[in-house]
């Protein structure tokens, strides 16, 4: 039952931040897609609130301040990451298909970033629940 406690928290917070930063701030991270966003604050957000020492108060057994420290911590980083649209300066000539290969190297780069950040997270949260001493959070 735990399990399903740590997940429903960081369900929770990652919904909460998402909504937060995409229609307040209008930040979804570095990719385009607020689903990727979401799913980013989302497994940060269950992979450091189970590996963070409990902290707070536990409800219905989970120990859910790690949790919101975690997610928000991550969701200001990925918001951090995007450049604001008042840094492009219009004097400079850019060749356009230098322009082009550049970004399609950056977005290349960017994909492999966010899966091996995805794998690693899943693999973080696989080991946490695989460990014997997950039960010392039990109240």
């Amino acid at each position: 039952m735990i399990f399903l406690g740590h997940l429903f928290v960081a369900l929770l917070f990652a919904l909460l931040f998402t909504v937060i930063f995409a229609a307040g701030f209008r930040r979804k991270g570095p990719w385009a897609s607020l689903v990727l966003f979401f799913v980013v604050i989302f497994l940060a957000t269950w992979a450091g609130g189970i590996w963070l020492h409990p902290i707070g108060r536990a409800l219905w057994g989970v120990h859910w301040m790690a949790f919101l420290f975690v997610g928000l911590v991550i969701a200001l980083l990925l918001a951090a990451t995007v450049p604001s649209k008042q840094e492009q300066s219009s004097v400079e000539l850019v060749d356009p298909q230098k322009e082009r290969a550049d970004r399609r190297a950056a977005l290349g780069a960017l994909g492999v970033f966010f899966w091996v950040l995805i794998i690693a997270l899943i693999v973080a949260i696989i080991a946490r629940y695989a460990s014997s001493d997950i039960t010392l959070y039990r109240i």
